[in-house]
This record gives structure tokens, C-alpha cells and sequence, in this order.
């Protein structure tokens, strides 16, 4: 099952619309019950960290992301993607920890949020990303930018100000700090081959 963690932090409706317009099911789960290690979680969001963390808390998910073994399929969307690392500037809590990254404000650039479309440099053996697209443009909004404790996580890069890590991943936890569901056919591609993998 394809489960999308409703956890009142946003966009989660996009999501879904963008899933079902590749063709695969979608469900929205407020709550963990009965979901396990074999499902796929799509954690999206938007918003203040620290309220993120609180929610997912409040629902039972975070317990439960924490807990999935590191084979169970999970993709954090932007404040998702943030979710999923250790910590960040923004707040005082402890992310989920599934992303060996910390979240530090943009100091490089005078006009933040990074908002609007930009492109990613995939890792030339990431699966999520086609080769054959000439491009990969995705359309970003957030004040946070990773920070990657080991290069090797690090599937994908976008260059504002500085050049960050715009999409991680470790074993089957990934993150990606655009949002594909607004990014048209580079986002439906994306989409489409994470759930391939």
C-alpha cells in the first residue's frame, strides 16, 4: 500500500492528485494503525519545523517512521525531506533521524525563501531521477538548507547562493527538498520512478 501521511502539515492533497495522475493508488492515513514495514510513506509538508515534529508526535507517526526498518520505502517532501534529517536551525526538536543531515538557514543569498523553479543535479546512479529528460527543474519554496554529514547520501544538488544537497538518500529513505507535485512533468517523472524502485 501507498500511504501518505496526513498529519495536517499540508499539500498532502497534491500529492495524492499528482499519484493518482501517474496511476497508482494513494492513501491518506491520519494515523499509523495497522501500517507496517511492507507499505510505502510518502511524508509531505509545509510549515515551521519544530510544529511538523510536534504533529507527527501528536498522530503517532513519528514513533512509527522511526521504527520502520531501513528497506521500508519512504520519501519526505520538503518540510517532510527536513523531517526525515536530525535537526534544524529553525527549531528545537529532533528530526526522525533517518537522513544522516542537519538543516541550517540560507545566510548566503540576500532574498529568502528560495522560491520558484531551479534545477537539480542528479548523482549520475540515482534511479529516481530519468536520464533521458535534458533537464531536471523543480520547483522550490523553503529558508533551510542541507547540510550532508556524509557526501554519500548526497542524490541530488541545486545551486542558491551556494550549492546544497536538494535531494538525499540512505538504503530506502529519501528526501527531496522541491516539491514534484508542483513540478509538472520533471515532478511526474520523479514520482513515478520512486515508485518503480
Amino acid at each position: 500500500m501507498l500511504v501518505i501521511v496526513d498529519a495536517g502539515l499540508g499539500n498532502v492533497a497534491s500529492v495524492r492528485n499528482m499519484v493518482q495522475r501517474i496511476g497508482c493508488d494513494a492513501e491518506l492515513r491520519a494515523d499509523p494503525s495497522g501500517l507496517g514495514a511492507n507499505d510505502r510513506y510518502i511524508l509531505p509538508g509545509v510549515g515551521a519545523y519544530d510544529e511538523g515534529v510536534r504533529r507527527l508526535q501528536k498522530t503517532g507517526w513519528f514513533d512509527h517512521l522511526v521504527a520502520l526498518p531501513s528497506a521500508t520505502a519512504i520519501l519526505g517532501i520538503c518540510l517532510g525531506m527536513q523531517l526525515l534529517g536530525r535537526r534544524s536551525e529553525e527549531g528545537e526538536h529532533l528530526g526522525l533521524g533517518r537522513l544522516p543531515v542537519d538543516f541550517v538557514r540560507f545566510t548566503e543569498v540576500r532574498q529568502v525563501p528560495h522560491m520558484g523553479w531551479n534545477l537539480v543535479t542528479p548523482r549520475a546512479d540515482e534511479p529516481i531521477f530519468a536520464p533521458e529528460l535534458p533537464e531536471h527543474r523543480y520547483y522550490f519554496s523553503h529558508t533551510y538548507r542541507a547540510v550532508a554529514s556524509d557526501p554519500a547520501v548526497v542524490i541530488g544538488e541545486t545551486t542558491y547562493g551556494t550549492v546544497f544537497p536538494s535531494a538525499c538518500r540512505i538504503e530506502a529513505t529519501c528526501g527531496v527538498q522541491f516539491h514534484p507535485e508542483k513540478s509538472h512533468k520533471f515532478g511526474m517523472s520523479l514520482l513515478a520512478r520512486w515508485l518503480e524502485t
